[in-house]
């Protein structure tokens, strides 16, 4: 899977995450509440470090690491793209718009 991020997007993301040298950031397919697995909501969620059984992603943004969890990877494209429009994260593909307020989960909170 591959995640490009826009010039937008970066300065945003870039701005909110807590400790920048070298971020890890989850695309997560949130169930909570949901009622089930394929009614999920994607989120950016960032990470102390990279759960073992996770998946790294091809990204375009240096100094950040993306990586899914391969038991919900088929929940999305193989590519996605992160974007800022009209003061909202996205999360888009090619094919489809996935999350158009995509919430972003810094450490700690």
């Amino acid at each position: 899977m591959k995640v490009h991020v826009t010039e937008d997007a970066k300065k945003v993301l870039l701005d909110r995450i807590a400790v920048a040298e070298e971020a890890i950031i989850e695309i997560e397919h949130d169930t909570d509440g949901c009622g089930c697995v394929v009614s999920g909501v994607a989120r950016l969620v960032q990470l102390e470090e990279k759960p073992g059984k996770y998946e790294t992603l091809t990204t375009d943004l240096e100094s950040v690491t993306f990586v899914i969890d391969p038991q919900v990877s088929v929940f999305f494209d193989k590519e996605v793209i992160v974007d800022f429009r009209g003061g909202k994260l996205q999360l888009k593909s090619p094919n489809q718009m996935l999350n158009p307020r995509l919430k972003f989960v810094p450490l700690g909170a």
